[in-house]
């Protein structure tokens, strides 16, 4: 490589150290340039190795020749510490024997020179004797200081042990691990020479990595956040590594290594080493974005917004997100991902000057371009979507032959999983609290282009939140309402019969399985496919993705996968907890239609009998466990599936969460059933009026698992998760019940439900003045379960006289007294979502209110002193009983 002269003066006059040595430390570095810059390749900031050279090279590969290349490689590093390891434990040997002979001379000199017995006795007093001793005692005092002299010497080595065991343990065998440890090691020298003992004793290879990658020299940042980057992949030392880097980091380095993340202004050619630069720092920065506050180093956001605008956008104009470095994107979306974990960071995001045009950058990531064979269509399209279709068909035949799965079928693979980043990013920001969450929601309500996109709606559960969080405001409830597409795909997604996919982890898993090629799990899903085919009823087949996801990779210990998962960034949605989908899009279709008729009016267009029917068979579990036997029985009895398989398979249909899918659904249908509009969905209002009696023994069953004695103890602890799981329930199914009984048009008969649930009346209210014992203490979680309680019990007292005396017997009259004590202001909303409360756009009363007006009605029951006095007797008879 050809240097001019003032290049290679600023080679070796440039860096951290004293410029008086640096004549004598980067003369030969300066010389060796294209040597360290092939080198420096090994430690590439890409997520797949080879992937340039791939584009360039356009050969036909094979994914076991890169499978074998990628063993290899870790198969040498491991053979070159072996080599390594036998050469120190040679070394060692010698140079215990070398210390044992040194020490066997020390030892014996030092006994001659404090005994002085030289000579016998009697041979002391003649002349010929007299310089002998003094000869002696000179001799075996040299003896003695080279002695000491070469046990300095040999102490060296003890400093290529350190070296070596540094090597050892964050795995820098290649040459530019090795170049950075030999400069750690000639650093400490200079530090120790310089008499920084202390400074010497505390600096570990991580922080002297940390040094070089704040310096101005653009060598040394290469290096030295290369080196923090290869430190921080290590699977067994990198919580250490760690650790030592947020003790010994300053608040001023910290910021220098966010400033590297974003182009250097004066620089008007970007070279290829400003990209590793800032590539190597995204990886660190990711590794430390977890402990990041925005309020403290706000340039981070303009810097990821920046670079995520370069690399997706030129002259404000949406490009084909084939042209851009999806790597930089991708780590730029994980460090967001990171970041606005901590709400206080999303409200930063409003800030136009720290965060630039941060949340439109991210919405445009939200809708990728053609790619792979989608030839310029969007990638919503049928043809260009990651389906189920498409893995069966085009993935998994690949996947099962040696041929390496084409780039533009791994790009789109990448490219789903960075909309499901761009996505969960998205739901965070929109969720943020306060005015800064309203400033969010708003902008991006804007966005038309994102709200058309509804094909994401089914494919991530993320885009499923943005949207419950944009419901959460009134004008974002309406507008929503104006695209009755993204009603209709909320609705598929809450009768999704495999509401677990989420094809952001499934992409991840199949990236993987494109590296292993385990042939187990390759048969495992061609033995799924086979038999899914073959399914009697192919209503209850099930979706290849739903399978690909439940994978298992016990291969992962294996350190040259881990080396991979850890190159590809794929380790946290590999093993993302499982979301349920259909939960999801039925919270957001119960923010939409909360108080919205027109969003009730265009759900209701948009269903059909058969459907509503489904949701209405969800209230109770016991039709739910009947489908799912049945599914499982298409499944169960075959020969040709294997014990793990069918696990897998009954994993997909014996989902969990049924208590919450019931309250959910029971929560939409009690907004359908309030629908007053002007036109008739009388059909749609029978199904639901007919669930009345299993709302009742809902009800009833709810109550009796809080009284069961094993969770009695817990009733007291505000966060039992019993008592929240079954307050939810209770409050959807009350709110039901009582939207049931009071519209005008209603078809039940809530006399003939009690007896169809085989309730009796008298069971049903104890068990409501259960309700209002046990939640005194209201919660966003169920707002409204005391509310709706009350208006049950109102209208029992209104509709029949019959329950009058029951209702005195039971000791509501009494209750009522502690529920409008104990009157909190938030249970004048419908429901909370993202610490927001819905009011209800109806005049409601405070519990209060509702409580006295009660206690009234209650009071006007004729000859009600006696009958109170009756049933206060007659409760305190039972409890002598008792």
């Amino acid at each position: 490589m050809k240097l001019t002269a003032v290049q290679f003066i600023d080679r070796f006059l440039g860096g951290y150290e004293d410029p008086a040595q640096q004549i004598f430390l980067r003369a030969p570095e300066a010389l060796m340039k294209y040597k360290r810059t092939s080198t420096l390749k090994g430690l590439s900031w890409w997520r797949r190795r080879g992937t340039q050279q791939q584009q360039q090279e356009p050969t036909r590969r094979t994914r076991g020749g890169r499978r074998h290349k990628e063993e290899k490689i870790w198969y040498l590093c491991s053979i070159y510490g072996c080599q390594a390891l036998l050469g120190m434990t040679i070394l060692a040997a010698v140079w215990l024997a070398r210390v044992a002979a040194v020490v066997t001379v020390l030892a014996l000199s030092w006994k001659r020179l404090k005994k002085q017995d030289y000579l016998n006795p009697g041979d002391i007093m003649n002349d010929q004797n007299q310089n002998i001793t003094w000869s002696l005692n000179i001799f075996y005092s040299l003896v003695f200081a080279q002695g000491i002299m070469f046990v300095t010497i040999l102490l060296n080595p003890l400093s290529y042990y350190f070296l070596f065991n540094a090597g050892i343990k964050y795995k820098l065998f290649d040459p530019s691990g090795l170049k950075i440890i030999l400069n750690y090691k000639r650093c400490n020298y200079l530090e120790f020479i310089a008499g920084n003992v202390k400074a010497t004793l505390q600096m570990h290879l991580v922080t002297f990595a940390k040094k070089l990658a704040v310096s101005n020299m653009a060598d040394d940042k290469l290096l030295g956040v290369g080196a923090m980057d290869r430190i921080l992949r290590s699977m067994e030392f990198r919580s250490l590594a760690l650790r030592k880097l947020r003790a010994f980091m300053e608040p001023d380095e910290l910021g220098k290594l966010v400033n590297m993340l974003g182009y250097d202004k004066s620089h008007k050619n970007k070279t290829t080493e400003e990209e590793d630069i800032r590539g190597h720092t995204a990886r660190v920065v990711l590794k430390l974005s977890p402990d990041l506050l925005v309020q403290s180093y706000p340039q981070i956001l303009y810097a990821i917004s920046s670079s995520l605008l370069s690399t997706s956008k030129s002259n404000n104009k949406r490009v084909c997100k084939c042209n851009m470095d999806s790597d930089l994107v991708w780590f730029g979306l994980r460090i967001l991902d990171k970041l606005t974990d901590n709400p206080e960071n999303c409200r930063k995001a409003t800030n136009d000057e720290s965060g630039g045009d941060l949340l439109s950058t991210i919405i445009d990531l939200t809708i990728p371009c053609c790619h792979g064979h989608g030839h310029g269509r969007s990638m919503r399209s049928n043809t260009s979507t990651i389906s189920d279709s498409w893995i069966e068909q085009e993935i998994i035949p690949l996947l099962q032959t040696e041929n390496e799965i084409p780039l533009p079928f791994i790009d789109k693979l990448d490219q789903e999983i960075i909309v499901g980043m761009a996505l969960n990013i998205l739901s965070k920001l929109v969720a943020a609290p306060d005015e800064a969450g309203e400033k969010l929601r708003k902008e991006t309500s804007k966005h038309v282009h994102f709200l058309t996109n509804t094909g994401m709606i089914l494919d991530h559960v993320q885009a499923t939140r943005v949207i419950s969080c944009l419901a959460v405001d009134k004008e974002g409830r309406e507008y929503i309402g104006k695209f009755p597409e993204i009603i209709k795909k909320l609705k598929d997604c809450l009768l999704s019969k495999t509401p677990y996919v989420n094809i952001t982890k499934v992409a991840a898993k199949l990236l993987v399985l494109e590296c292993t090629g385990d042939e187990q799990l390759l048969n495992q899903i061609q033995l799924f496919i086979e038999e899914n085919r073959t399914v009697e009823d192919q209503s209850f087949s099930l979706p290849i993705s739903a399978f690909i996801e439940e994978l298992d990779f016990d291969q992962l210990h294996q350190p040259w996968i881990w080396n991979f998962v850890q190159s590809l960034d794929v380790e946290d949605a590999l093993f993302a907890p499982r979301v349920n989908h259909s939960d999801a899009a039925a919270k957001a279709l119960i923010l939409l239609t909360t108080e919205c008729a027109s969003n009730v009016e265009a759900f209701l267009q948009g269903i059909n009998k058969e459907e509503l029917n489904k949701i209405v068979n969800a209230l109770s579990s016991e039709d739910g466990d009947k489908e799912k036997r049945r599914a499982l029985a298409q499944f169960e009895g075959r020969r040709n599936l294997d014990p793990e398989t069918l696990r897998r398979v009954k994993k997909i249909i014996l989902a969990e969460g049924e208590e919450q899918a019931t309250g959910m659904h029971a929560k939409l249908l009690q907004n359908l059933r309030a629908y007053s509009g002007p036109k008739e969905f009388d059909e749609y209002m029978k199904l639901i009026d007919a669930a009345l009696p299993k709302v009742l023994k809902a009800v009833v069953d709810a109550v009796a698992t809080l009284e069961d004695p094993s969770s009695a103890e817990n009733l007291d602890h505000v966060k039992d998760d019993m008592w929240i799981k079954q307050g939810k329930v209770l409050e959807s199914f009350i709110g039901l019940a009582v939207q049931i009984c009071r519209s005008p048009n209603k078809r039940s008969d809530f006399s003939t439900a009690l007896k169809y649930a085989n309730l009796t009346a008298d069971t049903l209210i104890k068990k409501l003045k259960k309700i209002l014992e046990v939640y005194m203490s209201p919660s966003t979680d169920f707002p409204c379960i005391r509310v709706s309680t009350l208006e049950l019990i109102t209208w029992m007292v209104e509709e029949n006289n019959s329950y009058w005396e029951i209702l005195l017997q039971c000791g509501v009259y009494e209750e009522l007294n502690e529920v409008a004590r104990t009157a909190r202001k938030l249970e004048s909303f419908k429901l909370f979502h993202c610490g927001i409360g819905i009011p209800t756009e109806r005049t409601i009363e405070c519990i209060s209110s509702l409580a006295t007006k009660l206690q009234e009605k209650l009071k006007k029951i004729p000859d009600f002193e006696r009958r109170y006095r009756y049933g206060e007797h007659a409760s305190r008879i039972s409890v002598l009983i008792a």
